[in-house]
């Protein structure tokens, strides 16, 4: 969808001012597209991949870049902060994020073809959250695999950890056929890929429910430590209060056990129909993300962390700023995930988080990312609690 001289203008400020991004780019995206947020989001994966929004971030890259915040991530050098799943559910904008983000997690991609939920699936709430009840819509393996396989013809070695998911539409043999799903998803993707992510927590699929077990997690990771014996492997987990920490330490010691390296989270959060923004919400619930999830994503990170010392944690769930970002480092984070937070302030969001961390870095005189993380792994109390 081609920029015009004021929209690549605009746009190009909006990188460096995502307040500018707030209150007068996104607005213009609402009016354009009658006020539907799915439909803006279908209209701006498709701006992305313009040659003059792509040259826009391309010239615009330096901001992005951060060496303060490059980890070693199962053998590659990895900026830690990367795209949540959702975002780019089918790999249409592989190019232009990579030009913003450190990784990707594109999907969750599932072996065929789904239109999912008819539409109202996607509400706007005013503090900065969203709700959706998509009924995971994908345009299949096979469509995944050709961006894919485009995208590596530039990229071959740009971390991709894809989201991915056997899925089953009932209860009978939940678990068989979500496991020969997966085996299917993990054979075709994994030479193009440097990691998988199992995503059994969508909020609004019912037969998911019946894989979030022990035996089902541990049965999961060692089909992807199989198939993927040299990628990281992770598990999308959900949100959690009081005494649902117990299930999720142990859903996640199956899965470790099983051959994982660690975990995704929080999913989106479910809510009832009744706390949905939309006269027109026809389902009866949906799956909250963006601000409210802060909570969630501290509390996961820092129990996580503290039991399994060793795990990968991505973290995400409505990072809005800097000092946000760097407390959930401290509290464990390996790299950090976003989606929501950039729908409302724009991609040059990112690039002002990223400024804020490396300021609190070497504010607490720490010379980078990795030195924070391995005092945080060998559990010496943090300079900047001295």
């Amino acid at each position: 969808m081609p920029l015009n001289s004021a929209e690549r203008f605009l746009f190009e400020q909006s990188l460096h001012h995502p307040l500018l991004f707030r209150h007068l780019v996104r607005p213009g995206l609402y009016r354009r597209s009658e006020g539907d947020p799915e439909r803006v989001h279908d209209y701006v994966l498709g701006m992305l991949n313009d040659p003059d929004a792509v040259e826009v971030l391309r010239s615009n890259s330096y901001i992005f870049d951060s060496p303060w915040l490059e980890i070693s991530l199962n053998g590659q050098r990895v900026r830690a902060m990367g795209t949540a799943a959702g975002l780019d559910k089918d790999g249409d904008a592989l190019k232009p994020l990579s030009l913003v983000y450190g990784f990707q997690e594109p999907g969750t991609v599932i072996v065929s073809q789904r239109r999912g939920n008819d539409r109202p699936t996607v509400a706007v709430g005013n503090a900065d959250d969203l709700y959706n009840a998509q009924g995971f819509p994908s345009e299949g393996m096979n469509y995944f695999l050709s961006q894919i396989r485009y995208f590596r013809k530039t990229m071959p070695d740009y971390p991709i950890y894809v989201s991915e998911c056997g899925l089953p539409l009932s209860e009978e043999n939940a678990v068989e056929t979500a496991l020969a799903q997966m085996k299917v998803l993990l054979t075709e993707l994994d030479p193009y890929v440097q990691g998988h992510v199992w995503n059994p927590f969508s909020p609004n699929t019912d037969a998911l429910k019946l894989l979030r077990t022990p035996e089902a997690f541990r049965e999961h990771a060692g089909l992807m430590a199989r198939h993927a014996p040299d990628k990281l492997r992770l598990v999308k987990m959900g949100p959690y209060e009081g005494d649902g920490m117990e299930q999720h330490l142990r859903l996640t010691e199956a899965f470790l056990d099983g051959g994982g390296h660690g975990i995704v989270g929080p999913n989106t959060k479910m809510v009832p129909k009744e706390q949905v923004p939309s006269k027109r919400w026809g389902y009866k619930s949906a799956g909250r993300s963006g601000a409210p999830l802060k909570p969630y994503r501290l509390r996961m990170t820092a129990d996580t962390h503290q039991v399994f010392p060793e795990a990968v944690i991505f973290a995400c769930g409505g990072i809005f700023d800097g000092d946000d970002a760097y407390e959930t480092f401290k509290l464990g984070a390996t790299a950090l995930e976003s989606y929501t937070p950039e729908t409302f302030y724009g991609p040059g969001l990112v690039a002002r988080k990223q400024e804020r961390v490396v300021d609190r870095l070497m504010a607490d005189r720490y010379d980078d990312l990795e030195q924070l993380q391995e005092e945080v792994r060998n559990g010496r109390k943090l300079l900047c609690d001295r």
